[in-house]
């Protein structure tokens, strides 16, 4: 078998009760849960979820 790594992109939109978004980022990488199921030929050996780099968006 040969293996790959795959950095795959995840859109998530969120509704915030705390302050800021950098509280936001912080509980949500540290709270939240993600699963990748494997198929039939493709098996999932390590996840990980990369830290957030916070950016200030064009207004």
């Amino acid at each position: 078998m040969k293996n790959y790594l795959l950095y795959l992109t995840v859109k998530v939109e969120v509704e915030i009760g705390l302050s800021n978004l950098s509280e936001t980022i912080t509980e949500f990488e540290q709270n939240t849960a993600y699963s990748f199921s494997d198929t039939e030929t493709v098996r999932v050996t390590h996840t990980e979820l990369l830290p957030t780099e916070i950016f200030n968006p064009k207004s």
